[in-house]
């Protein structure tokens, strides 16, 4: 190769790069990195059943369940108040079985001698 074409390529190199300016970042780049940084911290202190709750799909679909499982119990509560009655009834039998133990009281009537 002779030298001319070897100066000849790199006046073409230095050519291309006299328009080159500095990179410049997006408007707000760095707060919304921060801010993205700083919510991965906080999704990773929650943990792996927190991340889970945050979905929602899986929320709504745990609530939809709590509600229907409440409307169901409420729903057989007003249904049977017959049997509600029964249990009333047989409530003081259980207490006072309960009253049987035998308990001894803190103070005794009689000191004991040392």
């Amino acid at each position: 190769m002779s030298p001319e074409m070897n100066n000849k390529e790199q006046e073409e190199i230095l050519d291309s790069l006299r328009g080159m300016k500095r990179a410049v970042a997006p408007e707000f780049f760095y707060s919304r990195l921060r801010a993205r940084m700083e919510q991965e911290l906080e999704t990773a202190s929650i943990g792996k059943f927190g991340r889970l709750l945050t979905r929602p799909a899986l929320s709504l679909g745990l609530a939809a369940i709590v509600l229907l499982l409440n409307i169901t119990t409420i729903m057989k509560m007003v249904q049977s108040p017959a049997s509600s009655q029964a249990t009333d009834q047989s409530a003081p039998m259980v207490v006072a079985d309960y009253s049987s133990i035998n308990t001894y009281a803190v103070y005794d009537e009689t000191p004991n001698e040392p």
